[in-house]
């Protein structure tokens, strides 16, 4: 369970916030798949595109570990996220406005990568901070 919760760490430190996308491939099973509250289940195509998309709008994105709990091939993970908002996101153009977010993954291990991925996030409270709400 350690070396589970350890590359969910390297996948948060060295993809997300190092913005490695060569690690991304590696670290991704052939099968991944990720699951978003209220959108389709995509594959690894359209969330290495999602996480390009996050890095273009926030160059500066800090991806922080603050908790993690393991059992079997399941990872969980509470998360804090800081940027400036420096591109366009979700349909709102850059701001320059420093945003922070927190949330949750839930992520499935098989043979030493990540297969299944489950996110909640406060997608309201980042949308506020970007001034997309009154």
């Amino acid at each position: 369970m350690e070396e589970n919760k350890a590359l969910v760490r390297r996948y948060y430190k060295e993809v997300l916030t190092g913005r490695d996308r060569e690690l991304l491939a590696q670290l991704l099973d052939p099968s991944f798949v990720s699951h978003v509250p209220g959108g389709p289940v995509v594959g690894i195509d359209v969330y290495a595109a999602a996480v390009e998309a996050t890095h273009a709008a926030f160059a500066d994105l800090v991806v922080t570990v603050e908790d993690q709990v393991a059992e079997r091939d399941r990872v969980t993970t509470r998360w804090s996220a800081s940027g400036t908002h420096t591109g366009s996101f979700a349909g709102v153009a850059a701001t320059g406005r420093p945003v922070t977010v927190t949330g949750m993954h839930f992520h499935r291990i098989g043979q030493g990568r990540l297969v299944e991925h489950w996110e909640e996030l406060d997608q309201l409270g980042a949308m506020r901070q970007m001034g997309a709400l009154g």
